[in-house]
């Protein structure tokens, strides 16, 4: 589901490739999910979850700009709590067994209304229509449907959505957003972070008492015990879209229990973005996903999850999450309103912190050379987790697939039962009620393991795939930031100390010669001298810092991250594989025992 991204080169030569890290976040094409901004064609199918009704045999103009009645939307709200607007085949299934109609007549909707392993918010909509016709005696088409939709006279079919049976599955619904901890955010910094204002008072050293200029290996983690509990977590769902034809933008709702729910627009996301990496040039931050000319759903969608883990990935940053402007970002009922009455400070961090002796000397001496280690196997690294994007999105492709076959299977196996209710014979016969009842039993066991495949894969896509999709982000974010290294951090030492030299010199030989009015023209030098030279104390202190920067997020961040979050990730899928099977020989072994007694003869 990847477009091929352009070349881009943001810094000119690197030896790092292309990067995301540019003036302007919005210029760039080159986002490894594959969202080209400045394409206006639909995002590659099939892009998950897609819920664009146009691309399944044109049902997007089916409902056109017909009044949904109520009954509609409540149906879908009950089978799509957290608004992604779409479903699966099966949730479709149960909402139309609450209608009463044949077995055959809801197989019939819902091969009309969809082919695909999930079914759009119009598809849905087109296939309650159909049952409402259904019901009241009428040809099931969509023809008739969107004669009905032109007279804005969508039928209602009667449901009841009180009795709708639940998913048979045991796995969770990983859509839904868990309520959040006690305490997901607190000023507490389990990191450990050090650098200080200058006003601050020395702390207690944390790396331990190096030798300047001593090799160090990255021994221990730098953080408390069990530092990844305390991660907080923000959710990013969609709103909708607000402003009038010509000036129409969508709106995002930001979750996290700092404080109440707030609306951000994506151009908000762009501008807390251009705040931090002003801020904290030298600090991982990750990409924003782009923007694009024309979006569909698919592509609004994969933009949702990219910015939910820009801001995840912000919040449990151990020197970013406790930026104001972050702060006022999750907080601020009005962010527009906030930027209008506050001055932004872009400072970079070094002005206004440093970095104190112990922590100078715990800079270790080969940090250069344990950074060309990450420089050359970045590409690597990116490369080869971007690939197991690709493959793992391959999968719930798959996976979805099967849970929607498996669900039509189903419908099918229910509507042959009905169809076999009376012999031919036209007396009760117990080898056709055994084989109809055999038949029932593999109706209901087919359907609970498609419930099962079902939750499988929307866990693998929304668990899963994500955790994959943050580890690569992760390495994308440490190349942008070499970039950045290289193109912020050379100063103008050199050039200043040649020129307080020649100064010095200057005023030696003011002062040897001692000319009318020498005293005003030394005291000129002597002020260029001293303003130098605080100039240079002050590029000497950026450097430490720098050096120091890139230590804490090489050794605290980085190797943090990438090795315990992942950790993570393997043992949830681990687990949720394993609860799948379980549940899967369960399922299987209850239908052998149900047919075991099914009669041959």
């Amino acid at each position: 589901m990847f477009n091929a991204p352009r070349p881009v080169q943001a810094y000119g030569n690197s030896s790092l490739g292309a990067s995301f890290v540019t003036d302007n976040p919005l210029i760039s094409s080159v986002y490894d999910d594959g969202l080209d901004p400045w394409s206006a064609s639909p995002s590659p199918a099939p892009a998950l979850p897609s819920f664009s009704a146009t691309s399944s045999g044109g049902l997007g103009s089916v409902i056109g700009e017909a009044t949904i009645p109520v009954i509609y939307t409540r149906a879908f709200s009950a089978v799509d709590p957290t608004n992604t607007g779409e479903t699966s085949v099966n949730a479709l299934s149960r909402v139309l067994a609450t209608s009463s109609l044949p077995a055959s007549t809801v197989d019939k909707i819902v091969s009309l209304v969809s082919s695909r392993p999930r079914v759009s918010r119009l598809e849905f909509f087109v296939a309650l229509a159909l049952a409402a016709l259904a019901q009241s005696g009428k040809d099931v088409s969509v023809e008739r449907v969107a004669a009905l939709a032109q007279e804005n006279a969508l039928p209602e079919p009667t449901l009841d959505l009180s009795s709708l049976p639940p998913s048979q599955s045991t796995f969770h619904d990983i859509m839904q957003m868990p309520p959040p901890p006690a305490r997901g955010y607190s000023t507490e910094d389990p990191w450990s972070s050090r650098f200080t204002s200058p006003s601050a008072a020395p702390k207690t050293p944390a790396f331990g008492s190096l030798d300047n200029g001593a090799t160090s290996n990255i021994a221990g983690t730098g953080l408390p015990r069990e530092w990844w509990k305390k991660q907080e977590t923000v959710f990013v769902n969609i709103l909708g879209q607000q402003g009038f034809i010509l000036n129409r933008y969508l709106v995002y709702e930001v979750s996290s229990d700092r404080g109440a729910p707030v609306p951000r627009r994506y151009s908000e996301f762009v501008f807390l973005w251009d705040v931090l990496v002003k801020r904290y040039p030298f600090r991982l931050l990750p990409a924003l996903p782009p923007k694009r000319i024309g979006p569909d759903d698919g592509f609004l969608e994969q933009r949702r999850r990219g910015l939910t883990r820009f801001i995840n990935f912000v919040v449990n940053h151990p020197v970013i999450k406790d930026d104001p402007v972050l702060q006022s970002f999750l907080t601020e009922p009005s962010l527009e309103e906030w930027r209008k009455h506050t001055a932004i400070s872009y400072e970079e961090e070094s002005a206004s912190k440093r970095v104190d002796r112990v922590e100078e000397m715990a800079i270790p001496s080969d940090l250069e050379d344990k950074l060309a280690v990450v420089r050359g196997k970045i590409g690597f690294l990116i490369e080869h987790w971007q690939r197991i994007c690709l493959l793992t999105e391959r999968i719930v492709r798959r996976r979805e697939a099967a849970a929607a076959d498996l669900s039509r299977l189903t419908n099918t196996v229910k509507s042959l039962v009905e169809v076999n209710e009376r012999c031919w014979r036209g007396e009760e016969c117990e080898l056709c009620a055994g084989v109809r009842q055999g038949l029932a039993h593999v109706s209901a066991h087919t359907q609970r393991h498609a419930d099962a495949l079902e939750h499988r894969s929307r866990t693998m896509l929304y668990s899963t795939l994500e955790a994959i999709k943050a580890q690569r982000d992760l390495y994308v974010a440490m190349r942008d930031l070499f970039i950045r290294h290289d193109r912020l951090s050379p100063d103008q030492v050199d050039r200043l100390r040649k020129r307080v030299d020649t100064n010095s010199h200057k005023l030696e030989g003011i002062r040897q010669a001692q000319k009318e009015g020498w005293e005003h023209e030394a005291d000129k030098v002597a002020v260029a001298i001293e303003k130098d030279q605080a100039a240079i104390a002050a590029a000497l202190n950026r450097r430490v810092f720098i050096r120091a920067c890139m230590w804490h997020e090489l050794r605290v961040v980085l190797h943090n991250r990438e090795n315990t979050l992942l950790t993570q990730a393997v043992q949830a899928f681990a687990r949720d594989e394993h609860d799948f099977s379980e549940a899967a020989v369960i399922n299987w072994s209850s239908l052998l025992e149900a047919v075991e007694g099914m009669p041959l003869e």
